[in-house]
C-alpha cells in the first residue's frame, strides 16, 4: 500500500505540475514575507545598535547659548553624577562645490581632539584628521578625499581642501538632513565663526536608567541656568521634537525606523493571513476535484487513514519545496535591503552576510505547520466520504439554485451570458473561499495605495492649502515690513507678499497671569523648570493672506486678541495643555509673556510653533512693524519659476543688505520633495507592499481559476460533444474569471476604507503627526485593471488546454 500511494503523491507532482507550481508558491510567498521581515527587521536593529554602541554615545546633549568655556564644561564633568562631560562647537554655514554654484546650507563642527574622543566619537573612513587648512566631511555626501570646496562663514568666502572621510552615528541620515557635515579643528573653528567656546554640550552618566538620566539632565539644567545661560534639549524626537536624554543602547534616529518596521510587519501579517486562505482554498479544490479518485481508492481497500496520509503528505512535499524556494530567496533579499538601508540611507558600515534563527524557524512554521493545519478541515471531510457519495458525486447534474431560476425567466439574457454567471456561482462553498482571497488582496492593494496617497497628500497638498506660498524665505534678523513688501511687490512674477514676525522661546504651563490668580491650573505631569518645551511663536497679520489655518479646536485669532494664542495640536500635546490654559513663554532676551490658548490647528510642516496677533508679539519683542519670516505668492506655481523667484529675491534682499537663511526648502516644491525624502523608506515599503499584493492576488486568481477549469474537464468535453466551439467554452471560462474578479473589487473596495484608517493612526502615532487619509483612486482603478487581466489570462491558458482535449479523454478525466 506504501508504494501505492508514493505513486499517488508522485504522480500528483508531476501530472499537475501548473497546479503543484502554483500551490509551491502561495506557500512560498507566505514564507518568504515572514523569513524576509523578520531577518530585516533583526539586521536592522543589529546594525543600528551596534553603530551606535561603539560610538560611546552621549546620553544628554543640550544646546547652551551663550556658549561655554573649558571651565565651565570641567565643572559639569566634576559633578558626582556625571561619568563624562564635552563640549563641541557647531554653526550652520554656506558651501558650494565650485565658484559659480548656488550656496547651500551645511554645518560646521570642531571637537577638541579628535585623537582621544572619550564619547560621541567620530570615525575616520578615509584620509586624515582635520588639520588647520583642511577639513573632513560626513561620508556618503557626494565628496571624496583631494575635494576643493567653498565656504561662506559671517559673509567670509574660503576656498577648503578636504583630507578626510569621517562618520559620526549622531549625524541625522541622509533622508532627515542632506546638508553635509564639515569637521575641523578648534583653532580653525574660532578663526572662521570667532567662537572659541562650546554651544553643544554632551554627557553621559554613570549606572544609566531612564529615570536617572532624567534627573541628571535635571541637576545639569539647573547649574548652567543658574549661571545665565540658557539650556535647549539637543537629542531628536519624531514630529521635530527634541528631548534633552536618549537611551545609552538604542540608536538615537530608531524612531525613524519604526515606521518601517511597522509596514514590514504588516505586510508579514497580512501575507501569511492571506496566503492561509490561498492554501486552504486551493487545498480544498483539490480535495474536491479528487473525490472520484478518493471513492476509487476506498472502493478498492484503501482505508480513512491512507486517504489521510496521502493528503497530509502532498502538503508536506508543498511545504518542502515551498522551503526550498523562501530560504534562500529570504536571505537573499532581506540582507540586499539591509545593505541598501543601512549603506545609503542611515550611511552605516553594514555588517555581513547573516541570517537570523528565528527568522528560520518562523518560514518552517508559515511552510509546515500553517498549510497542515489549515488543511485539517478539508483533508478530513474529503477522507470520511464513503463510496457511494463520492460515486454518486460524479457528472453534470446537480439541483437547480434560485439563481438559476432567475436567469431562466430572463430571456433578454444571452444563452451563453446566463450560462456563465450561473456556473460562476455553482459551487457556492468554492466561490466564498475564492472571493475571500481576492477581497482580500484587492482591499490591501487599495489600502497600500491609499497610504501612499495620504502620505503624499498631506505633506502636499495640505500643507500648502494651509500656507499659500511658493517662495519660502527666511532672514537672520527681524527687517522693516513695509522695506520688504515694497521690494518683493517690485518683480512681476510677484502676486501676493506677507511677512511674519518670529521669536523662538521656551514655554510652560506654570498658572494664570498675574492678578488673575483667583483659582489654581492643575498641572498635567508637566512640572515648571527643566521641561520647558521650545517654541517657535509666529506672529501674523490677522487677518491673513496666506495662512488658512486648519482649525480643530477653538477659534482663529482676531485682532484684538492681545493674550490670544492659537496652538499647534502636536505642540498642545507635548506640553498637556488644552484649550483655555494659559502659556509662560520665555522670549530669548526679553521677559516672560502668557498667553491663553484659544484654538489648535492642524499643520505637519512645522508643530513646535503657536499663532499670535503680529502687532501684540513686535510689542513684546521690542521690534514694532519688523518681521523676518517671508512668504510669497507668485503668478505661476511651476517649480521652475518658484526656484527663479526665490533667487531673485533673495539677491535682492542681499543687495540691500539683509543676511538671507540658505535652506533647501525655499520653495513650495522643495519643500514637499525633502519632506517626502525624509518618509523616502516607509514609500519605498509601500511600494513593495503593493508589488508583493498584486503577485499574491496573482497567485489567488490563477490558481483557483485553472482548479476550476481542471475539475469540469468533464463538463467541457459534454458541451464540445454537443457543438461548443473552444472560441465558446473559453469564453466561459473567462466570463467566470472576470465575475469574480469584479466582485472582489467591488467589495474590496469599502473594506479597504476602514483597514487605510487604522494603519494611518498607527503610523501617525510613531511619526508623532497627523496623516490625513486620501483615498487612491489610482489605486482602485489599477486593481481593476490587474484583476481583469488576471482573470483573463488565469482563465484562458487552462480553458484552452481543456477545449483542445479530444471528446473521449475530457469524458474520461477524472
Amino acid at each position: 500500500m506504501l508504494g501505492v500511494i508514493q505513486y499517488k503523491i508522485w504522480y500528483d507532482l508531476w501530472e499537475n505540475f501548473g497546479r503543484t507550481l502554483r500551490v509551491v508558491l502561495i506557500i512560498a510567498v507566505g514564507a518568504f514575507a515572514v523569513g524576509t521581515v523578520m531577518n530585516l527587521v533583526w539586521l536592522l536593529i543589529q546594525d543600528l545598535n551596534h553603530n551606535w554602541l561603539v560610538s560611546a554615545p552621549a546620553t544628554i546633549a543640550l544646546e547652551v547659548s551663550p556658549p561655554i568655556d573649558d571651565a565651565m564644561v570641567q565643572t559639569l564633568e566634576n559633578m558626582p553624577e556625571v561619568d563624562v562631560a564635552v563640549g563641541w562647537m557647531q554653526q550652520k554655514i554656506q558651501w558650494r562645490a565650485q565658484p559659480n554654484d548656488e550656496w547651500q546650507p551645511a554645518f560646521l563642527i570642531a571637537v577638541d581632539d579628535y585623537e582621544q574622543q572619550p564619547i560621541r566619537k567620530v570615525v575616520r573612513d578615509a584620509g586624515d584628521w582635520p588639520t588647520r587648512k583642511l577639513m573632513g566631511v560626513q561620508r556618503k555626501r557626494g565628496l571624496t578625499i583631494n575635494d576643493q570646496i567653498y565656504l561662506e562663514v559671517k559673509n567670509q568666502t574660503y576656498q577648503i581642501g578636504l583630507n578626510g572621510i569621517l562618520y559620526n552615528p549622531a549625524t541625522p541620515p541622509i533622508i532627515l538632513q542632506p546638508e553635509p557635515t564639515f569637521f575641523t579643528t578648534r583653532q580653525r573653528f574660532e578663526q572662521l565663526t570667532g567662537e572659541p567656546h562650546y554651544s553643544l554640550v554632551l554627557l553621559t552618566i554613570p549606572n544609566y536608567s531612564d529615570a536617572r538620566v532624567k534627573e541628571v539632565a535635571d541637576l545639569v539644567q539647573d547649574k548652567l541656568e543658574k549661571q545665565n545661560i540658557e539650556v535647549s534639549a539637543a537629542m531628536p524626537l519624531p514630529g521635530g521634537f527634541k528631548s534633552r536624554t536618549a537611551s545609552a543602547d538604542r540608536y538615537v534616529y530608531y524612531d525613524l525606523f519604526e515606521i518601517i518596521f511597522y509596514l514590514l510587519n504588516s505586510l508579514a501579517v497580512l501575507c501569511s493571513i492571506l496566503g492561509m486562505f490561498l492554501v486552504y482554498n486551493t487545498i480544498n479544490a483539490i480535495i474536491a476535484q479528487q473525490i472520484q479518485q478518493i471513492g476509487i481508492m476506498k472502493a478498492i481497500g484503501a482505508r480513512f487513514h491512507h486517504i489521510i496520509l496521502i493528503y497530509f503528505n502532498l502538503v508536506i512535499v508543498y511545504g518542502v519545496l515551498a522551503l526550498l524556494i523562501s530560504l534562500p530567496l529570504s536571505a537573499i533579499v532581506s540582507n540586499g535591503m539591509r545593505y541598501l538601508m543601512i549603506t545609503y540611507i542611515v550611511t552605516m558600515i553594514a555588517a555581513p552576510f547573516d541570517v537570523s534563527i528565528p527568522s528560520i524557524i518562523m518560514q518552517i512554521i508559515a511552510a509546515f505547520i500553517f498549510p497542515i493545519l489549515i488543511s485539517i478541515l478539508p483533508i478530513w471531510d474529503g477522507s470520511r466520504i464513503t463510496v457511494r457519495e463520492a460515486i454518486a458525486s460524479y457528472g453534470l447534474g446537480g439541483a437547480s439554485s434560485t439563481l438559476d431560476r432567475i436567469l431562466v425567466r430572463l430571456d433578454a439574457l444571452p444563452r451563453m451570458v446566463a450560462l456563465t454567471i450561473g456556473n460562476t456561482f455553482r459551487n457556492k462553498k468554492r466561490v466564498i473561499l475564492t472571493e475571500i482571497s481576492l477581497i482580500g488582496a484587492g482591499a490591501i492593494f487599495i489600502t497600500v495605495t491609499s497610504l501612499y496617497a495620504s502620505m503624499v497628500y498631506t505633506f502636499s497638498d495640505v500643507v500648502f492649502s494651509i500656507i499659500q506660498a511658493n517662495v519660502l524665505l527666511d532672514l537672520k534678523q527681524q527687517k522693516r515690513i513695509e522695506e520688504i513688501t515694497r521690494l518683493s511687490l517690485s518683480q512681476p512674477e510677484v502676486k501676493r507678499v506677507e511677512v511674519w514676525t518670529i521669536a523662538q522661546g521656551k514655554a510652560r504651563l506654570l498658572g494664570l497671569p498675574a492678578g488673575n490668580n483667583d483659582r489654581d491650573i492643575k498641572l498635567r505631569g508637566l512640572p515648571a523648570g527643566n521641561n520647558d518645551r521650545d517654541i517657535k511663536l509666529r506672529g501674523l497679520p490677522v487677518p491673513s493672506l496666506i495662512y488658512a489655518p486648519d482649525l480643530r479646536q477653538g477659534r482663529w485669532l482676531i485682532p484684538t486678541d492681545r493674550e490670544g494664542m492659537v496652538l499647534n495640536q502636536a505642540l498642545a500635546v507635548d506640553l498637556g495643555v488644552g484649550m483655555g490654559d494659559w502659556l509662560t513663554v520665555q522670549i530669548t532676551g526679553q521677559r516672560d509673556s502668557q498667553w491663553q490658548i484659544i484654538g489648535l490647528v492642524f499643520e505637519p510642516l512645522e508643530q513646535a510653533t503657536a499663532f499670535v496677533v503680529q502687532a501684540q508679539l513686535q510689542h513684546v519683542i521690542h521690534q514694532s512693524g519688523q518681521g523676518k519670516a517671508i512668504y510669497v505668492q507668485t503668478y505661476q506655481t511651476d517649480a521652475d519659476t518658484e526656484v527663479a523667484v526665490a533667487t531673485k529675491l533673495r539677491n535682492i534682499y542681499e543687495a540691500k543688505g539683509y543676511d538671507v537663511v540658505i535652506t533647501l526648502s525655499d520653495t513650495a516644491h522643495k519643500t514637499v520633495f525633502y519632506r517626502l525624502l525624509q518618509l523616502a523608506m516607509a514609500l519605498t515599503i509601500l511600494g513593495l507592499m503593493t508589488a508583493i499584493t498584486a503577485l499574491v492576488g496573482t497567485i489567488a486568481l490563477s490558481g483557483t481559476l485553472s482548479i476550476n477549469v481542471l475539475d469540469r474537464t468533464s463538463e467541457i468535453g459534454m458541451m464540445r460533444a454537443i457543438g461548443a466551439s473552444s472560441r465558446a467554452i473559453s469564453g466561459q471560462f473567462i466570463g467566470e474569471g472576470l465575475i469574480l474578479g469584479w466582485l472582489s473589487w467591488v467589495v474590496a473596495i469599502p473594506l479597504s476604507v476602514p483597514m487605510c484608517q487604522v494603519m494611518l493612526l498607527n503610523m501617525g502615532r510613531i511619526l508623532n503627526v497627523s496623516i490625513i487619509y486620501k483615498f487612491s483612486v489610482t489605486g482602485m482603478v489599477s486593481w481593476l485593471v490587474i484583476i481583469s487581466f488576471l482573470a483573463i489570462m488565469a482563465s484562458w491558458w487552462p480553458a484552452q488546454k481543456a477545449a483542445q482535449t479530444s471528446v473521449r479523454d475530457s469524458l474520461a478525466y477524472v
